[in-house]
């Protein structure tokens, strides 16, 4: 089961999104990469706030910065989940300031 807004994967039995509570999918809506597959990616952060990591990849992909997020881990795991931000090696700089300046950091 998908959440179609933050696009996390969660167990067959959770029917809603525990993070912005909509109704789970069974198949997520198929759409463009958002990052080139030639393109270099490095870690920007690492956090296990995956509401913080949405809102931040959101407000990237608004100043024209792609963005993937991989979650590690699962809503049931030990540690709890965390997600990896990766961003452009040549976006890095200007993705890293407006980390920063939107929580530092968490």
């Amino acid at each position: 089961m998908f959440c179609p807004n933050c696009k996390y994967e969660y167990k067959p039995e959770i029917k809603k999104c525990p993070d912005c509570g909509a109704d789970l999918v069974e198949k997520l809506e198929e759409s463009k990469p958002v990052v080139e597959k030639k393109q270099k990616l490095v870690l920007l952060c690492t956090t296990q706030n995956l509401v913080y990591a949405d809102f931040l990849k959101k407000t990237l992909e608004k100043n024209d910065i792609p963005c993937l997020i991989k979650n590690e881990g699962g809503m049931m795991s030990y540690p709890p989940s965390y997600a990896k931000i990766y961003v452009p090696e040549e976006k890095y700089e200007e993705s890293r300031k407006i980390k920063v300046q939107l929580v530092d950091d968490l």
